[in-house]
């Protein structure tokens, strides 16, 4: 937890935490042992916008801008044909 922590703290344009204890995240290089599939992307953003809405995300302003900064993420990550 406490290294997500440090992740999204980064992520959201704070500190650069992750990266000072970590190292630059590499999301990319990170997740190219999984299969990322345009529909497996899509499914993991439908996931993302149930767990904002369940938890009221969706409806603050940073909450909009948290999901967009994730859309392009997903996009991203894809990295196999369907």
């Amino acid at each position: 937890m406490e290294k997500q922590r440090l992740f999204l703290t980064q992520f959201t344009g704070e500190p650069p935490l992750y990266s000072e204890k970590y190292g630059r995240p590499m999301m990319r290089k990170r997740h190219l042992v999984h299969e990322v599939t345009p529909t497996r992307a899509k499914s993991w953003l439908l996931c993302m916008n149930e767990a904002f809405k369940e938890v009221g995300l969706d409806k603050h302003p940073m909450g909009k801008e948290f999901f967009q900064r994730l859309t392009e993420v997903a996009s991203i990550m894809v990295n196999t044909e369907e």
